[in-house]
């Protein structure tokens, strides 16, 4: 028995371990009369199960205090139900479900729009945060393939709930620039900031270049799906006036069946080019057991689909409030606050030195935005009878051809650094401060 385990055996209960038959005094006593020859193998046998079981014991112990670790909270009813201290305990995050009950009440007591928006917006943080973790702890009872499929359905869920709210209301722009707004801010300032924070620390830090040139062509197909219909409106070029949604229902399909191609291309016949990035995050435990984990993705799939209701709703109300343009508040402020768990996922894990995974995060999810949640809008408005093209206007199309060419430059050596960074940053600063001038037709 180790010296180490006999101490803590002490300190936990004050005497000799239970599943030791022998205190360790009277085994040295033992050792002393009787000669070293006359242990046999059975002997040898017993005295490695009594190590088996103080090991066992240890393992034990660990796993309740892993389980009773958390919020902090005691082990009431409330807090042991589906394990809600370590839901709640998993991240500082998760002080801002305060505002979810501030949402509710602004909405129900006219506090206003603004309030109202602001409240829902700060409470869809930690939810979209847990909505990653519950896909997660999913995820690890299944397969690669199945894994991956959750991954990328629940990946951006948060985004298309939005997006098939805001068109049920009939609001075609905001479903169009907050898509757009998610595209820029993952390729421009979650990937900037991520270059520009790792670099402080590290000099220069290497990725995989033939993943990041294949989304930055990705990237490149996706803006040429939004060129050409705004090209066709602006120039007048188009055979009818419902030539261009015609043209746009069929090209959201072929961006659908580019992104399954993505996935087999990632998860089966091309997964070395992976295995860096999926190296740097095996780190994840199971904390939760496969039907805990269910329960809690579908309770908080409910919970964002409330909450994105009553931001939705309040999205015009605060827009005249605050004096702020509509379009900035769906291209800059719902993908920057609606993201944001996301994006501080990518800078800390640059700033440990592993880029390959903040590219994965960031990167990828400007990639899946393009290739999956732009033509599932227009086809889920195809669905729902209404006209929602992929003519996102000659400026909003232009930023977006600028930004892909951009980040294709700068991903194409494959090695970050903080000027880099800045680079992306500043730029996503300037098309800001032009959101915040532009005045939308709408």
């Amino acid at each position: 028995m180790s010296k180490d385990i006999e101490m803590e055996t002490h300190r936990r209960n004050g005497k000799e371990s239970k599943f030791d038959p022998i205190g360790s005094a009277e085994m040295k006593q033992l050792e002393e009369q009787i000669p070293s020859e006359e242990f046999n193998d059975d002997d040898d046998l017993i005295l490695n199960d009594v190590e088996t079981l103080h090991d066992g014991e240890m393992k034990e112990i660990k796993s309740r205090e892993r389980s009773n670790a958390g919020a902090g909270c005691p082990r009431l009813i409330c807090c042991s139900f589906l394990k809600m201290d370590l839901v709640l305990g998993y991240s500082k995050v998760n002080w801002l479900l305060l505002a979810s009950p501030l949402a509710v009440v602004s909405k129900l007591a006219g506090f206003g729009h603004g309030p109202t928006f602001l409240f829902s917006l700060l409470a869809l943080i930690p939810q979209a945060q847990l909505l990653g973790l519950f896909t997660e702890q999913v995820a690890l009872y299944t397969n690669d393939a199945i894994g991956g499929l959750l991954n990328a359905t629940f990946g951006n869920l948060t985004e298309l709930i939005i997006s098939i709210l805001a068109l049920r209301k009939d609001m075609m722009r905001i479903v169009q620039v907050s898509l757009l707004g998610s595209v820029l801010s993952n390729c421009l300032l979650v990937l900037g900031s991520a270059f520009l924070l790792g670099g402080l620390r590290h000099t220069s830090q290497k990725f995989n270049r033939q993943m990041a040139t294949t989304n930055s062509g990705l990237l490149m197909i996706s803006t040429m799906a939004m060129l050409l219909p705004a090209a066709l409106d602006a120039s007048n070029a188009e055979r009818s006036d419902s030539s261009v949604l015609s043209f746009s229902r069929f090209t959201a399909l072929l961006l659908l069946g580019t992104y399954v191609l993505l996935m087999i291309f990632q998860m089966k016949t091309h997964r070395h080019l992976l295995e860096e990035e999926d190296g740097e995050g095996d780190d994840e435990e199971r904390i939760l057991t496969f039907k805990e984990a269910v329960i809690w993705l579908v309770l908080d799939t409910v919970l964002i689909s409330g909450f994105s209701e009553i931001l939705v709703g309040s999205i015009e109300g605060s827009a005249e409030d605050w004096h702020i343009p509509k379009v900035f508040i769906g291209v800059i402020i719902l993908p920057i606050v609606g993201n944001a768990a996301e994006h501080a996922s990518a800078i800390l894990v640059a700033m440990k030195g592993k880029m390959e995974l903040a590219i994965g995060i960031a990167f990828g999810s400007a990639v899946q935005i393009a290739l999956l949640g732009v033509p599932v809008a227009v086809i889920a408005a195809w669905i729902m009878g209404k006209n929602l093209s992929l003519d996102f206007r000659v400026f909003e199309t232009a930023v977006v051809l600028t930004s892909s060419l951009s980040v294709g430059f700068v991903v194409g050596d494959g090695e970050s650094n903080y000027l880099k960074g800045a680079m992306l940053v500043i730029a996503y600063i300037i098309i800001a401060a032009a959101f915040f001038i532009h005045k939308d037709e709408d």
